[in-house]
């Protein structure tokens, strides 16, 4: 990944956290924790960078934002080709949250007047590996 051009794109410059966090998600299969992405970093990283920086990539939809539950949120990169609003899927042995792209998202009818801004969906259930 060029993260020059990449972060380009979105009018931010390069800096170390930036980059980082962008080979971080990148290369991640599941979407991954501020926990998570942190044990990946190096110990001097200052964790309230991290914390903006995620914040930023959120704001400038590099990122999306699974709410899992009140205790867990989970980070993924976005893929432009498959779109930001899909279902997730959330394993409850290992905690693994991955993207259902290809799945649609449900319907729903909505009294008059109502629109919708934003809609969310987990899946919860046992993955593959942790069925084994």
């Amino acid at each position: 990944m060029d993260s020059v051009n990449y972060l380009s794109q979105f009018g931010l410059s390069r800096t170390a956290i930036r980059t980082k966090l962008l080979e971080i998600l990148y290369i991640a299969e599941e979407a991954l924790s501020s926990k998570e992405i942190e044990s990946k970093l190096d110990d001097d990283v200052d964790r309230v960078t991290l914390y903006r920086t995620i914040k930023l990539f959120e704001e400038k939809k590099i990122i999306h934002k699974i709410v899992i539950d009140d205790q867990v949120t989970k980070y993924k990169l976005i893929n432009s080709q498959k779109g930001k609003e899909h279902p997730h899927f959330h394993c409850t042995e290992c905690d693994k949250v991955l993207c259902l792209p290809d799945t649609p998202l449900p319907s729903c009818k909505l009294p008059d007047g109502f629109s919708i801004q934003a809609q969310s969906t987990i899946v919860e259930g046992t993955c593959q590996n942790c069925n084994n």
